[in-house]
């Protein structure tokens, strides 16, 4: 069983999006379209999901603390 995900909206739309991509549902230039990026980020995108799955969609800043500087 995979562990609970926490993402934004913003985050979950990109995932239907490139499962819908996957799906050969809708073209990488579409989805591009829609989510404001472009096509070699949607691809990226791809293939960050096809490797990690649904985790691969969370940014990967989220949970990390941020450098204290004195």
């Amino acid at each position: 069983m995979e562990g609970l995900l926490t993402m934004s909206q913003k985050e979950s739309d990109r995932l239907s999006l490139i499962k819908q991509l996957i799906d050969k549902k809708i073209s990488a230039r579409e989805s591009s379209e829609i989510l404001h990026l472009s096509e070699r980020q949607i691809f990226r995108l791809l293939s960050r999901v096809r490797s990690e799955g649904s985790k691969g969609i969370i940014s990967a800043v989220v949970g990390v603390p941020k450098s204290l500087r004195d």
